[in-house]
């Protein structure tokens, strides 16, 4: 299993910096990923904000949006990604987390997954993998995932 945060999940239906890699890391690991359920709310935003921060550059932007939130909608009726719900005691366990790092209680939800799990958690957040690492060393970064990174090398080094 590999818990992906949204992060990453929002590069399978927005064109960003390292949409391939995401796309990649889906299509060799799709059956092993999983979220807690609040990915599909956290992604549907991001489609979402985009939209609305670009209307005034680009005219037809809400058309893509909208195109976006069909594909990640889904995505996820289809269990592209296998959900987890996020239950008092996850929330709990996610607070301690978020208190205990200084970082905000939504990333650590993921993280809590994946300690819970006991799996990797997969992000393109950096700044949350070094505050993290230490807690769960299976927090990765999106480029260690690809298949075209030397082994040893740093994540963005192929």
């Amino acid at each position: 299993m590999i818990v992906d945060d949204a992060s990453l999940a929002v590069k399978w239906v927005l064109w960003e910096a390292d949409t391939l890699a995401a796309l990649d890391l889906l299509a060799r690991h799709g059956p092993e990923l999983c979220a807690p359920d609040t990915l599909l709310v956290e992604v549907g935003a991001v489609i979402v904000r985009y939209a609305n921060d670009g209307k005034s550059r680009h005219p037809d932007i809400a058309g893509d949006a909208l195109e976006a939130l069909r594909k990640w909608t889904d995505a996820w009726a289809r269990q592209a990604v296998r959900p987890y719900p996020v239950n008092a005691r996850r929330l709990h366990e996610a607070g301690k987390l978020a208190i205990l790092l200084g970082h905000p209680i939504k990333d650590c939800i993921y993280l809590a997954l994946a300690i819970e799990l006991g799996c990797e958690l997969a992000t393109c957040d950096r700044r949350f993998r070094d505050r993290a690492r230490e807690l769960h060393p299976g927090i990765r970064l999106l480029p260690e995932y690809s298949v075209t990174a030397s082994p040893g090398a740093e994540p963005g080094e192929a």
